[in-house]
């Protein structure tokens, strides 16, 4: 009988414990949301950082075979803004303050360039939610006005602290360039410092009356200024290259991140063309980390760092990688659906584009040395080796414009997009050469030619624009033999269809761009020669040679070869 009524006592006491648990819990709740585990728990504070780099155009990103979508979307296809915009809007959902940045190169690339030009961006930056971007280099192909165009437009802050003007223009775009923003993310200062590389006038075509200044003293100013504004976190947004991103990392004190552009490099923990971890990390003079991220090319992923900083903004801690914008990741993030005025904005776009798709001018077979159908989704192979597209560009070069030609060379930066086996449209054309360059021809020193062909490979695994490919004229090279003594033999084509060895001291006829026939992509060394103009634009040209010679076999013929 004692034991029944002891049992009933803790039975009440049991019920009394739990009913004010559970008050208790209740009152918690109604004060505040249940709070997730920090993701770094020892730092000070925590910011993540959504990035993207050398979009090209690509606003409704790739197909399943790697081709330009000329819609919002390309179904099994990957990347575009429409996915992007996704991606962004998933990881916000959980976390608002993300900062998202832009690392330059959106013109340029496919033919929602060649079609809209500044236009199309200018519609569509601003729906992203960038809270900066900078210009990468092809900004400026047509010239800084077309890029004050875009800026004059936009509300998202532009940020170019090596860039200057001399006399100044006359627009009030000018007044919206600016070096660096400060932004707050609960309580603490972020300083975000626009940089863009030197060598523009040599990549790219910005005109005159505008200068691209040391980075390095761009930068260093900046982080002067920004600490006396008790700004001890600090972000460089840099079209500048990987490897030149790594230096200035290790050349300046104060920097914390280095969100890069320029070198289309892909970093990654996992991928395995990946060029290195993500993040890179590198050292300051004083000893501090610094963390280099870059995400690829053609808006096919978005880059994403979460970073943990000690109190006096030293980088502690960091987790992250390059999200891959396919449907299946999209899913396995729970992204919102696509936005609807975003879609039917690119699918608008894209009309007028899908106009230049449907007529047939030729066509193209290509095969491997076994008979086997050859697919280049990839025009950056033609920075780092022969290339179909290289091919049939270089010989339509040599064969049409100029009948006394011999040697025909282009830089791979050159060519946009591949071109696909089997029917070619106008577009596709244009989607490989979007420049508008002029074909030039003249006598070139055979000493003068093994110069352009050693400066082709200075930078050789850099995914440099420099790099050359031929016809009529093939050659090898060691890439790790010193830069100028790489190139190990160059022969040309005879009239008889015999290989013979490039004399130094023999004069060629060559074809080659304007572009680099000025010096453009740095080879400096064809400026002094007497060029001759043709009458036709490089894309003119491949059309042409298409309708001439279509079907065109296309085939790697061992025109360039390196040596390990």
């Amino acid at each position: 009988m004692k034991y029944i009524v002891a049992l009933k006592n803790n039975l009440s006491l049991l019920r009394i414990i739990v009913l004010v648990a559970a008050l208790a819990l209740v009152s918690a709740c109604a004060e505040t949301q249940p709070r997730k585990m920090p993701l770094f728990p020892a730092a000070d504070f925590t910011l993540t950082i959504l990035h993207t780099n050398d979009t090209h155009s690509s606003f409704g990103g790739i197909t399943d075979k790697g081709l330009t979508c000329y819609a919002a979307m390309c179904e099994d296809g990957r990347g575009g803004y429409v996915r992007l915009d996704q991606a962004v809007r998933a990881v916000r959902k959980d976390n608002p303050d993300a900062l998202f940045l832009e690392a330059g190169d959106i013109f340029q690339g496919t033919l929602f360039w060649t079609q809209h030009k500044e236009r199309m961006p200018l519609a569509l930056v601003d729906k992203m939610g960038y809270q900066a971007m900078i210009p990468g280099n092809h900004e400026f192909d047509d010239g800084w006005p077309t890029w004050l165009k875009l800026i004059d437009g936009l509300n998202t802050p532009v940020l170019a602290a090596n860039v200057s003007f001399d006399p100044r223009p006359d627009s009030p775009a000018v007044d919206k360039i600016l070096p660096y923003i400060v932004l707050e993310r609960d309580g603490r200062k972020i300083g975000i410092v626009g940089l863009v590389t030197e060598s523009t006038p040599e990549t790219s075509s910005p005109g005159t009356g505008i200068s691209f200044n040391d980075a390095q003293k761009a930068l260093e100013d900046a982080i002067k200024e920004l600490t006396a504004q008790d700004v001890n976190i600090i972000i460089a947004l840099a079209h500048l290259g990987l490897e030149n991103e790594r230096e200035l990392a290790r050349s300046v004190n104060g920097v914390d991140i280095i969100v890069g552009a320029h070198s289309h490099s892909l970093l990654s923990n996992y991928h395995n063309r990946a060029e290195g971890p993500y993040p890179m990390v590198e050292k300051t003079p004083e000893g501090a980390p610094v963390l280099i991220v870059t995400a690829s090319t053609a808006c096919t992923y978005l880059g994403k760092l979460d970073v943990g900083f000690c109190k006096d903004g030293v980088v502690r801690e960091w987790l992250g990688g390059p999200i891959l914008l396919d449907q299946a990741t999209l899913a396995s993030m729970n992204a919102p659906k696509p936005d609807a005025e975003l879609v039917k904005l690119i699918d608008d776009f894209a009309v007028p584009v899908a106009k230049m798709m449907e007529t047939t001018i030729g066509s193209i077979n290509a095969e491997d040395k076994d008979g086997l159908a050859l697919e280049e989704p990839n025009v950056m192979e033609c920075r780092r080796v022969e290339c179909l597209t290289g091919n049939i560009v270089t010989d339509s070069l040599r064969l049409v414009p100029f009948p006394e030609a011999q040697i025909a060379i282009i830089n791979g930066g050159a060519l946009r997009t591949s071109l696909p086996g089997g029917n070619i449209t106008p577009g596709n054309v244009l989607g490989t050469l979007p420049f508008q360059n002029t074909a030039l021809t003249a006598k070139i020193p055979g000493a003068v030619l093994l110069q352009a062909l050693e400066h082709g490979v200075f930078t050789y695994g850099e995914g440099e624009g420099s790099f050359l490919q031929v016809s009529g004229l093939r050659y090898s090279f060691n890439p790790a033999n010193k830069p100028g003594k790489r190139v190990t033999k160059a022969e040309v084509l005879d009239k008889n269809g015999q290989w013979q060895q490039l004399n130094p001291k023999a004069t060629y006829q060559v074809v080659t761009v304007d572009f680099i026939a000025r010096g453009g992509d740095g080879f400096a060394m064809l400026k002094s020669l007497q060029w001759e103009e043709g009458d036709k634009l490089t894309n003119d040209v491949l059309r042409v040679y298409l309708e001439q010679h279509s079907p065109v076999e296309a085939s790697l013929q061992d025109r360039i070869t390196i040596q390990q």
